[in-house]
């Protein structure tokens, strides 16, 4: 009898023992999948509760573009609206000065500046550490040169001409070179349209003009969420 009961006994016991390491395992699982799941939703929240820095400039491709008045001129680069960027204490040796007043020789409504093939900037986004008066983005001795994905400037044969503008370098998906004035710049890029010339076109509802300045871009208007790559 006594053997009999100590069997069950041990038998009890045992069972006792795995039933409450079971439950012990499964409360532990439960436990990781609640804090790996908080972990989760955490991270996900804080990533949708950016600042407004964070989503400001980071993230705007230039330099921009806006048509308010819907004339297909961009309206920077027009009398009313124009913005050259800050004035600096050094003037570049070409094109026109950052800050510089709106001028229009050819009284087309369009600032010279802005139909010169120069790297004279227009528009938001204008920096200058080295304090030069060219728009880092757009300046080959500044290491900005070229790392945004907004249009680009670069002039290898030293002409003081976007090399993207010109003839032999031309750069511009949907349309030819054309120059109807001969001044060595084609003409899509001094009309003040949203003509991309350079690097980082993209164009995803084939309307034949770039995403990044068609109206909710990372280009257009102070920078909207894109609709193109980059977002």
């Amino acid at each position: 009898m006594d053997g009999k009961l100590s069997i069950f006994i041990e038998k009890r016991v045992f069972y006792l023992y795995n039933f409450k390491m079971s439950y012990h395992r499964r409360f532990i699982m439960k436990s990781a999948k609640i804090i790996t799941l908080t972990i989760t939703l955490g991270a996900l929240l804080f990533a949708g509760c950016k600042t407004s820095t964070d989503t400001g400039d980071a993230e705007n491709i230039y330099p921009m573009y806006v048509d308010s008045n819907g004339n297909t001129i961009n309206d920077y680069v027009e009398e009313a609206a124009h913005e050259p960027g800050p004035v600096t204490s050094q003037a570049p040796s070409h094109g026109g000065a950052a800050g510089h007043a709106f001028t229009d020789s050819d009284g087309d409504g369009i600032c010279d500046y802005a139909q010169d093939g120069s790297s004279t900037w227009h528009g938001p986004g204008f920096v200058d550490e080295n304090n030069n008066g060219i728009c880092d983005y757009w300046d080959e001795s500044h290491p900005m040169h070229r790392r945004h994905n907004g249009m680009r400037y670069q002039d290898q044969n030293r002409n003081h001409i976007n090399d993207y503008f010109e003839q032999n370098m031309h750069r511009a998906l949907g349309h030819e070179f054309i120059d109807e004035n001969e001044d060595g710049i084609c003409d899509y890029a001094q009309d003040g349209s949203p003509s991309w010339h350079g690097p980082g076109y993209s164009d995803e509802n084939n309307n034949g003009i770039c995403d990044h300045w068609e109206s909710g871009g990372q280009g257009h208007g102070g920078g909207m969420m894109g609709i193109g790559p980059n977002r």
